[in-house]
């Protein structure tokens, strides 16, 4: 049985005739499923624990097939819980989609459906923790990335954009990413501060304008922060971008679309399992474009090949 969540309002709201397309595929061949159509932030999370709650009708093994964008997937990640027999599968239908680009997954939700019904095979995949304080300690699973600073400031802006609905109805939505991003390039802060990798290594840094934890190789509608990444080693790759005026942050950017800005001045790589990361003053945060506001101290770790995924 296929638990599919649905994502209506993905791409720009093309989500749900993108779904209605792929349902009539599993009703004609007479595959059982069961779909649940997300109504508001947080109901994928919501959805996915009901699923896979003891509590649950059905206590066999499910797979649950998440259909939206990388936002969807990470409210499926954050709702599962891990100790049930769940397989976790995903057709993309959002802008970014850096999830599918770095798992090579076919990025027509057509061929990903036909990908998925066919595949015999599973992939046991990391996913990270982001920790906060909000009102109170919280943490945030992420299968893609995390990031404080310029990376989570045009997280949140496309957002709010209403250009994203234009770009997307152009065919264009990875553009999107491209523009909000220079855009914001002009009012990007910067703050000192230092990252502590695996409880051992201190470095102090000046002038932080982003620090991204990578389980894939991209973010933000395709930009390689992480080309070395590999979401199956138990380890966070992060990218490290500080020191550096407006003007090379924007050609850092551009240079990042194939993954050369690692060996750029400014630019700083690690691999550690966990790492803590203290600001001076507050930087927005994010984990797989989903806002966790502006933070000082944060904290990230990997957790090795916990993740099911049909692919």
């Amino acid at each position: 049985m296929y638990y599919f969540i649905v994502n209506p309002n993905a791409r720009s709201g093309r989500g749900l005739s993108i779904w209605n397309k792929l349902k009539e595929r599993l009703e004609k061949e007479k595959i059982p499923y069961e779909a649940y159509l997300t109504e508001h932030t947080g109901h994928a999370t919501e959805l996915a624990a009901e699923l896979t709650s003891p509590r649950h009708q059905d206590s066999s093994p499910k797979t649950i097939v998440a259909l939206g964008g990388d936002g969807t997937l990470n409210e499926v990640l954050n709702g599962i819980s891990l100790s049930s027999p769940v397989t976790l599968g995903y057709i993309p239908s959002g802008s970014g989609n850096d999830f599918s680009r770095g798992m090579r997954l076919s990025r027509n939700p057509e061929k990903a459906m036909d990908q998925l019904l066919k595949s015999e095979n599973c992939r046991y995949l990391d996913y990270g923790i982001l920790s906060y304080m909000s009102d109170h300690p919280a943490h945030r699973r992420f299968i893609v990335s995390s990031g404080i600073g310029y990376d989570a400031d045009v997280c949140q802006n496309l957002f709010t954009t209403k250009l994203k609905k234009t770009f997307n109805q152009l065919h264009m939505g990875k553009l999107i990413y491209l523009f909000i991003g220079i855009k914001r390039i002009v009012l990007c802060k910067s703050t000192n501060g230092y990252l502590l990798l695996d409880g051992v290594k201190k470095i102090n840094l000046k002038k932080i304008r982003f620090i991204s934890s990578h389980i894939q190789k991209f973010e933000g509608g395709g930009f390689r922060f992480a080309p070395k990444a590999d979401p199956c080693d138990g380890y966070l790759d992060l990218c490290v971008v500080s020191g550096v005026s407006r003007l090379r942050l924007t050609l850092l950017l551009l240079a990042s679309l194939a993954g050369r800005h690692v060996c750029c001045n400014g630019v700083r790589t690690y691999a550690c399992r966990e790492a803590a990361i203290h600001t001076e003053e507050p930087l927005l945060v994010h984990a797989d474009g989903e806002s966790c506001y502006g933070q000082t101290d944060i904290s990230v770790r990997c957790v090795e090949k916990k993740i099911r995924f049909l692919c």
